[in-house]
């Protein structure tokens, strides 16, 4: 009875916003894409700098005896989710800073989409075995987290937008406590895929690296 009704709640949720919904995914989608294009046109000096940083990233990784979890990369992975969704939640309150959210999100598509692309580019089939293991097990979480704060705090500003002109349907307050409870949503799920990075993804990457 109670996760049904929960079911109900996000699905109405959803439902209500969809149209942000798709705005930010478009957006997170579009990043992604571009930022695979700019790494297929990478000047070759370029390309050529990068791949020996890969190259002696997993020469380094031969040489451990046992995989190394890193809790200072845990931390760090937690600390720069954290000051994103903070940025989020000050964009969105001040209302003006909804188009950097949105810019923001595209950055974001655009970093994972270079990563991917510039390594699935250099090491064909093996780099996609990598990228599986070392990206997609933090980054399953990273993306749906973000667009829930991405949406939370879009939807904040224009309850906001709307209460200044006297067109809210409820008390600002209710809302401001549902973006603000969204968006710690947002920030245990982002806590949950930092220890990911920073004590499983480095098991992967061990494994995979004595593959190349």
């Amino acid at each position: 009875m109670f996760l049904g009704q929960w079911r109900k709640v996000i699905a109405l949720y959803i439902e209500e916003r969809l149209f942000l919904f798709i705005l930010v995914g478009l957006l997170f989608t579009m990043g992604i894409v571009f930022g695979t294009l700019s790494a297929q046109n990478l000047e070759q000096e370029q390309k050529n700098e990068l791949s020996q940083y890969i190259q002696f990233f997993f020469q380094g990784m031969k040489q451990e005896t046992t995989p190394v979890t890193d809790t200072g990369l845990a931390r760090t992975a937690i600390f720069n989710h954290l000051k994103t969704i903070f940025f989020f939640v000050i964009l969105g309150i001040s209302v003006i800073g909804v188009p950097l959210i949105l810019f923001l999100l595209f950055a974001k598509g655009y970093i994972l989409g270079f990563t991917i692309g510039f390594i699935l580019q250099q090491l064909m089939g093996k780099g996609f075995l990598f990228t599986v293991t070392s990206v997609f097990p933090h980054y399953v979480l990273i993306i749906p987290a973000l667009m829930i704060a991405g949406v939370a705090n879009i939807d904040l500003a224009g309850s906001l937008l709307k209460s200044r002109f006297g067109k809210a349907l409820r008390p600002v307050s209710a809302d401001l406590l549902q973006g603000l409870g969204l968006n710690g949503l947002a920030v245990l799920i982002l806590i949950v895929s930092g220890l990911i990075e920073g004590f499983v993804s480095p098991l992967f990457i061990y494994w995979v690296a004595k593959l190349f």
